[in-house]
């Protein structure tokens, strides 16, 4: 069950720090994109035109807890994985960073990773994808992880987010009650201290967020910024006012990146999520719809409904339950920002499908969880270093060093690479897009004329752009597949076969 709960505006204050310059902006024909919120909730280019963005969360840059030296935590960097990504038709890469790398020490930020993250920026701009940056963090951080000689019946392994000197546990506990990681003692204190900004832990956070901002903000396709992975409440009650303190810091952060990027054209949209969990029980919090202001704001909550969140949802329910959560609670679209299955994927590949009838039936925008996992990603060794696989297989296949083996997780892929709307002109009132014979159908409604662009995948050939109120079209041929250009005017529709 999921509660809801309501925000109250607290005093806000704000960080000074060198605004976001767009002199000498990155060199690519990816625009800048904006959100809106209301009746026309969605994501929009500078043409006006409904985005679609799909994508994967990509976690090379994390900076993970090692149970084993001898096993990778993450793959290495390399432009050839976004290559490979727009390959398969991703426009949209949602970038990990951890905060325990770029403050590694209160107020020095790491000059060399800030650069590593624009680097990725950059390249993923020659291919015209947008890149959202996530300050990741699971369990808090890699720094509360279970000593060896703990008589834990559930042992905790660290994880990933904060800075150890933002590790604030007050001496409690690193085991887990039931063997979540979320719901070990130790956890709750340190988001509990981080919501009472003890030693100033929350303030340092924001400083570093305008840190990045200030060197990441004039790429043409920075997408925007999700605030925070995944919240944990702490441990103090009542549940509404640790809520109020989750949309009290979203208010101040907001704030302050907003005051570093400056206005207009310079602002970037923001990704606000949900509280994973309330001592362990699965209670979601979200702040209420009038926690913040802000037009260029878009819900990112996660989907694992049918996958690792057993509360009974089908896919199509927990898809419906977040959407009208995003709607009510903050009258705005939603991106998904994670959803994955971790089965066999011959048989898993249905309930990929099946999330994508639902994400296109409502013209959605996600990020697969995740391009790859190394087999000493804490999700996949065990507490003591032990036990992990030879090889981690998510869309890319990794081996115990982190290389790319040449495996590609080819059913997955097929789905999540169907032919697509990228830009819509007007609005959209219906998609399908059937990944099996690479058909898609595609109704939307413009009172001015102009061009809807397409994606379509290379599986099944050359394309055939028809329908009706096409007074052109066009079809160029690219790495993986096609880009489709359809000048349309009216009550219009596209479709694609082959």
């Amino acid at each position: 069950m999921t509660y809801f709960r309501s925000v109250t505006i607290i005093s806000l204050f704000l960080f000074s720090v060198t605004a976001c310059k767009k002199d000498e902006p990155t060199k690519t024909e990816t625009g800048p994109l904006y959100a809106k919120r209301g009746t026309s909730a969605g994501i929009y280019d500078h043409q006006g035109r409904f985005m679609i963005l799909r994508g994967v969360n990509y976690n090379v840059l994390g900076d993970y807890w090692q149970g084993n030296p001898a096993v990778a935590t993450t793959k290495t960097y390399s432009p050839e994985d976004i290559k490979m990504m727009a390959s398969h038709g991703f426009n949209c890469i949602r970038l990990l960073f951890s905060w325990s790398k770029l403050e590694p020490q209160k107020g020095v930020y790491d000059e060399a990773y800030i650069q590593s993250l624009n680097a990725v920026i950059v390249e993923a701009a020659k291919y015209g994808m947008y890149v959202m940056l996530d300050m990741h963090q699971d369990a808090w951080g890699k720094y509360i992880a279970t000593p060896a000689d703990s008589p834990c019946t559930f042992p905790n392994k660290g994880w990933d987010g904060a800075p150890e000197w933002a590790t604030i546990t007050d001496g409690a506990s690193t085991c887990s009650g039931t063997g979540a990681r979320e719901n070990a003692p130790a956890v709750y204190h340190a988001f509990q201290n981080f919501w009472d900004n003890t030693n100033g832990i929350q303030d340092a956070c924001i400083a570093s967020w305008q840190h990045l901002v200030s060197a990441t903000c004039s790429n043409q396709n920075l997408l925007g910024y999700d605030l925070l992975n995944e919240p944990s409440l702490g441990y103090k009650s009542p549940v509404s006012a640790e809520i109020t303190k989750l949309g009290n810091y979203y208010v101040k952060l907001i704030q302050a990146i907003r005051s570093t990027e400056g206005g207009g054209s310079n602002q970037h949209i923001i990704f606000v999520e949900n509280a994973i969990e309330w001592q362990g029980n699965g209670y979601l919090g979200i702040p209420d719809i009038g926690f913040t202001n802000d037009s260029n704001l878009i819900a990112s909550p996660h989907h694992y409904f049918e996958s690792i969140t057993n509360v009974g949802f089908t896919i199509e329910m927990g898809y419906n339950i977040l959407k009208n959560a995003s709607s009510e609670k903050f009258q705005a679209a939603m991106l998904i920002g994670e959803w994955g299955y971790f089965g066999d994927p011959a048989s898993d590949v249905e309930k990929v499908k099946r999330f994508g009838v639902i994400e296109d039936a409502n013209f959605g925008s996600s990020t697969w969880w995740q391009w790859c996992q190394a087999p000493g990603d804490p999700h996949g060794i065990s507490w003591d270093g032990t036990s992990y696989s030879p090889t981690s297989l998510h869309l890319i296949e990794l081996d115990q060093s982190g290389n790319f083996t040449g495996n590609t997780n080819t059913y997955y892929l097929k789905v999540l690479g169907r032919a697509h709307p990228l830009a819509i002109k007007g609005t959209p009132t219906a998609l399908t897009s059937n990944s099996d014979n690479g058909q898609m159908h595609l109704e939307a409604n413009t009172s001015t004329d102009g061009i809807t662009e397409l994606w379509i995948p290379n599986y099944f050939g050359k394309p055939k752009i028809t329908g009706t109120n096409i007074t052109a079209s066009s079809v160029k041929e690219v790495d993986g597949g096609y880009i489709a250009w359809a000048m349309v005017k009216g009550t219009y529709t596209i479709d694609v076969s082959f």
